[in-house]
C-alpha cells in the first residue's frame, strides 16, 4: 500500500514474487519438501551439482539464499520475500528516511517532494531485482529435477476473486500470475493452472492494459470452462439421487420420478425449464433445484406449482448474487438494472423510455462510484458534453449484454447473441444496430419482465 501511494509500479516484483512461489511448490511436489530435514537432505543434493558453468553456479547461490527456508507454508514464503524487499527499499532510502513508516498512512503524510524523491528511490530497488537469476534456476529444475518426461506436476491455483487486497493491487498480482504461468512453460512436465471468473479476468486486463497490450495474445493461454445443457441435466439428475439417497431412500432416483416431465398442454419438460433460466453453470442449476427442495419439503413429488413458486425466489437470488459478482467491474449495477424493470420483451432501444432513462442517468451521476455507466452519467451533465441520450443507452446495454442479463438480436436473420455462450463482450456498433433485445429468463421474474404475444 506504500509503494502504491507513491505510484510505484511493483509489475516486476509481482512477477519474482509468484516466480518465487510457484518454484517452491514446484520443489515441494518432486522432493516433498515438508520439514527442515527433508530441506536438509535436498540441499545436499543441490551441492552435488555444483560445476564451473557460471550460469548454474548463479542459479545455485539463489538455492543457497533461500533453501533453509523451502518447507515453509506458502504465507510465511510471502512474508519473507515482502520483508527482504522492504529492508532492500530501507537500505537504498538511508539515514536521510529511516523513521519514515512504510504502510499506507506513512505515505499518506509525506509532502509531494519527499514523496518525488522516496518514489525514484523505490523505483530503483524495484529495477534492480535480478529476474535472470530466477530464469536460470528454472533452467537448472527442468534439467536435473524435471528431466522425467513421463511424470507430470500440477499447481492449481484457486480463490483469486477473494478480496484479499484492494482492486488495483490484486489486479496487478494476478496479471504477474498470468505472465509467470507462461514462463514455466519451459518445462514441459509442469502444468500450472489458475481458475478465474470471466469477470475478473476481464477486470484484470482492464485495469493493467499498458501500452501495446494486446489480449488475444493470451487466447492461447486461457481455457473456458463450458457447461452444455446435456452436462447441466446429468447433473441435475445426480443432485435428485443424492439428495433422496441421502435423505428418505437407498434406491436409484431419477430426475424425472420427483420433477414433473412436461406441463399440461404444454411440451417443455421441468428439467428443459431449469436449465433455460441458467446462465449454463452449475451453480445456478443447482440453486433452482434447491429452491424446489426447499418449496416442496413435504410432499413426495415437485410440481409445476411449486418450480414457479421457487423460480420466484431463485430469480431474485440470482439477480442479488449478479450484482455481488459484477460489484468491482460494475459497482453502479444495481441503479442500472433499473432501466428494464417492468419492461414487455423483445424490446429496442427506441422502446426505452425518455424519463426512466434521464431518472436512472441522474442517479448514476450522483453516484459516488467508479463505474463506466456513471462515467459516462458524468461527462453528459458537463458543460462541454458531446455525449446524447443514445449514447448513454448503448453504454448501460452494453453492460447489461457483459454481465449476462440480456441479449441482443443485431439483425432480423441473426439469432439472440448470449456473453455466456457466444462473445464476452459486444462494441458499441454492434450494440447501436440492435434489432431487438431480450431480458435472460433468470431474471424476467425478479424484474417484473412482461414476454410480448
Amino acid at each position: 500500500m506504500f509503494f502504491n501511494e507513491l505510484g510505484v509500479k511493483l509489475d516486476l516484483f509481482y512477477r519474482i514474487l509468484w516466480r518465487h512461489i510457484l518454484t517452491v511448490e514446484l520443489l515441494k511436489l518432486r522432493y516433498g519438501l515438508r520439514s527442515e530435514t527433508d530441506n536438509d537432505s535436498f540441499s545436499r543434493w543441490l551441492n552435488g551439482l555444483v560445476s564451473k558453468d557460471r550460469v548454474r553456479e548463479r542459479a545455485l547461490s539463489y538455492f543457497e539464499e533461500w533453501g533453509d527456508k523451502f518447507w515453509l507454508e506458502t504465507d510465511e514464503q510471502l512474508k519473507q520475500l515482502t520483508t527482504k524487499f522492504t529492508d532492500d527499499v530501507r537500505a537504498k532510502l538511508g539515514g536521510k528516511y529511516k523513521n519514515i513508516e512504510i504502510s499506507l498512512e506513512g505515505a499518506k503524510s509525506l509532502n509531494e517532494e519527499v514523496k518525488t524523491e522516496i518514489k525514484s528511490l523505490a523505483t530503483q530497488v524495484v529495477s534492480g531485482i535480478q529476474i535472470q537469476r530466477l530464469n536460470e534456476v528454472l533452467d537448472l529444475l527442468a534439467e536435473n529435477s524435471f528431466e522425467d518426461k513421463q511424470k507430470r506436476y500440477y499447481i492449481l491455483i484457486d480463490k483469486l476473486d477473494e478480496d484479499w487486497a484492494e482492486t488495483e493491487t490484486r489486479c496487478r498480482f494476478i496479471r504477474a500470475l498470468i505472465e509467470e504461468t507462461k514462463s514455466l512453460r519451459r518445462i514441459p512436465q509442469v502444468k500450472i493452472v489458475s481458475a478465474l471468473r470471466r469477470d475478473l479476468l476481464d477486470l484484470v486486463f482492464d485495469n493493467t492494459r499498458d501500452s501495446g497490450f494486446q489480449e488475444e495474445k493470451y487466447e492461447a493461454y486461457l481455457v473456458p470452462l463450458s457447461w452444455s445443457k446435456e452436462d447441466l441435466k446429468k447433473l441435475l439428475s445426480s443432485r435428485v439421487a443424492e439428495v433422496y439417497k441421502r435423505q428418505y431412500t437407498k434406491q436409484r432416483v431419477m430426475f424425472n420420478d420427483v420433477f414433473p416431465r412436461s406441463q399440461k398442454g404444454g411440451s417443455g419438460e421441468s428439467v428443459h425449464y431449469i436449465v433455460e433460466r441458467t446462465l449454463f453453470r452449475p451453480r445456478d442449476a443447482i440453486q433452482f433445484a434447491n429452491e424446489c427442495f426447499r418449496v416442496a419439503f413435504d410432499r413426495p413429488r415437485i410440481s409445476w406449482r411449486a418450480i414457479f413458486a421457487a423460480e420466484a425466489t431463485y430469480s431474485s437470488k440470482r439477480l442479488k448474487s449478479l450484482t455481488e459478482e459484477w460489484s468491482e467491474y460494475y459497482p453502479a449495477l444495481e441503479h442500472t438494472l433499473e432501466m428494464l424493470r417492468g419492461l414487455k420483451i423483445p424490446f429496442t432501444r427506441s422502446s426505452l423510455s425518455a424519463d426512466r432513462l434521464s431518472e436512472i442517468t441522474m442517479e448514476l451521476h450522483e453516484a459516488d462510484i467508479n463505474d463506466p455507466c456513471t462515467k459516462m452519467a458524468r461527462q453528459m451533465y458537463s458543460a462541454e458534453s458531446k455525449f446524447s441520450d443514445a449514447d448513454m443507452v448503448s453504454q448501460i446495454l452494453i453492460c447489461l449484454y457483459h454481465v449476462g442479463v440480456i441479449g441482443i438480436k443485431i439483425s432480423t436473420l441473426n439469432t439472440y447473441i448470449w456473453s455466456h455462450i457466444d462473445q464476452p463482450r459486444i462494441s458499441k456498433s454492434e450494440v447501436k444496430r440492435a434489432n431487438q433485445i431480450v431480458v435472460h429468463k433468470m431474471f424476467r421474474h425478479a424484474l417484473e419482465i412482461h414476454e410480448g404475444a
